[in-house]
């Protein structure tokens, strides 16, 4: 307690130390203070006060989190702290027969932890110098059923990732009953269904991602929320939400310059200005009425295929992926399309961006795609796409009869009145 006062006097007063020496050592009164004597004993004093206090400092560098999990008794927790290129492990605490522990970190910076039982599940945290998290959760399904207090911005992980889960469990309903109803005579009718059921599900993850991301720019778990796939599918990414990046990185590298996390978005963000500048370019070699870029790919028979070769039919270049849910829904949309206007010169040119070509092909028959398909395994890295300016997918250019540019990333609901108006 005596200590405790006199930390409290030197943050009101640190030159206050006749206060704090005569609190510690009553029978030294102020009036003594100037006595030969005490002036040798002063400054032994004073320098144990600066240790105290000197050592206060170190301990609020520390993290503590502890909690309970039940189903869960003497279970060994290991502590992974995520860095750029690794993830060491930093410590462990064992849970008692009741499913409780703690454990005391070391936390220079805010970061990136990762707290996993010995059935490998895993939840993230972060965590910042000072923090006490509280956890509590089922042993059984940890990330599934996981709480916090005592940390904002794991906090704010936590209630994304519940509803991350909820999502999650949905799809599997999904998966569900599309296995059950694969032999059914009515199969592509429920296909349909469960597609359209997915991307709604999907859709609905990305708002929310985006939203988060709005909301909480600075957050350190804002860069965990826009780094996460949906299952297989990236919700968000540069090419597909540049602003929402460069907001992010701007908002952390003022908050948190010292995480190396962060450091590392910067540097991608830096590369991708620069790749803005030249996407700018590149689209200006795709505006209306310019010629169309040449695109040479092996099709489903690995038979190199070139676009010109569909010169003089109205073409529309469509780069897509199996993985892709809208890629897949849209299949499904120009099928009708293809299937009424192709006997009228109506063309498409399919440039998957796979790397799997196996399930390009199941994908293609699956989907009835029956038009001209080619595959570019190098995906939206390849030369084509980065021609093409694909940034998202799906991605649609129409190509006139002549081979020059009629309209590009036209909607769906406008795509059929510009292939009537170009036959």
């Amino acid at each position: 307690m005596f200590i405790n006062s006199a930390n409290i006097l030197f943050k009101s007063d640190p030159i206050n130390y006749r206060k704090a020496y005569s609190i510690i050592f009553p029978i030294f009164a102020p009036k003594h203070m100037f006595s030969m004597a005490n002036k040798v004993i002063f400054p032994f004093i004073l320098l144990v006060l600066l240790v105290f206090q000197g050592c206060k400092f170190i301990s609020e560098d520390n993290a503590t989190i502890s909690g309970t999990f039940t189903n869960l008794p003497e279970t060994k927790l290991l502590i992974y702290q995520v860095l750029p290129t690794s993830k060491p492990l930093i410590d462990s605490a064992s849970t008692d027969a009741d499913g409780k522990f703690t454990v005391s970190l070391a936390v220079e910076k805010a970061g990136y932890y990762t707290l996993k039982s010995s059935s490998k599940d895993e939840i993230t945290l972060v965590i910042a110098p000072g923090e006490n998290l509280i956890l509590t959760g089922d042993g059984n399904a940890l990330r599934n059923t996981y709480t916090v207090t005592g940390s904002k911005d794991s906090e704010l992980l936590a209630v994304f990732n519940q509803f991350t889960m909820a999502n999650l469990k949905k799809v599997d309903s999904l998966s569900g009953v599309f296995t059950e109803s694969r032999m059914k005579p009515d199969f592509q009718f429920i296909k349909n269904s469960l597609d359209s059921a997915y991307l709604q599900i999907f859709n609905f993850q990305k708002e929310k991602v985006i939203e988060f991301i709005n909301g909480h720019p600075s957050s350190l778990a804002s860069l965990l929320v826009i780094s996460e796939n949906f299952g297989p599918n990236p919700l968000v990414s540069e090419k597909t939400h540049p602003e929402l990046y460069l907001k992010l990185d701007s908002a952390l590298m003022i908050a948190h310059p010292e995480n190396s996390l962060v450091n590392s978005l910067h540097l991608r963000m830096l590369d991708f200005r620069a790749e803005m500048d030249d996407m700018k370019i590149r689209d200006s070699l795709l505006k209306a009425g310019m010629p169309a870029p040449e695109i040479i790919l092996p099709n489903t028979s690995g038979n190199e295929i070139s676009l010109s070769s569909l010169k003089g039919k109205l073409v529309l270049v469509y780069f897509w992926s199996s993985w892709n849910a809208l890629s897949r829904q849209t299949n499904m949309n120009l099928t009708t399309l293809y299937n009424k206007y192709h006997n009228r010169g109506f063309e498409i040119f399919a440039v998957s961006v796979d790397s799997d070509a196996d399930l390009w092909q199941k994908a293609c028959l699956i989907d009835r795609a029956y038009w001209m398909n080619v595959i570019d395994t190098k995906g939206l890295a390849s030369e084509f796409s980065k021609t093409y300016g694909v940034r998202q997918l799906p991605n649609m250019i129409l190509v006139a009869r002549n081979g020059t540019i009629i309209a590009r990333q036209p909607e769906l609901s406008q795509l059929e009145s510009l292939i009537k108006m170009n036959l």
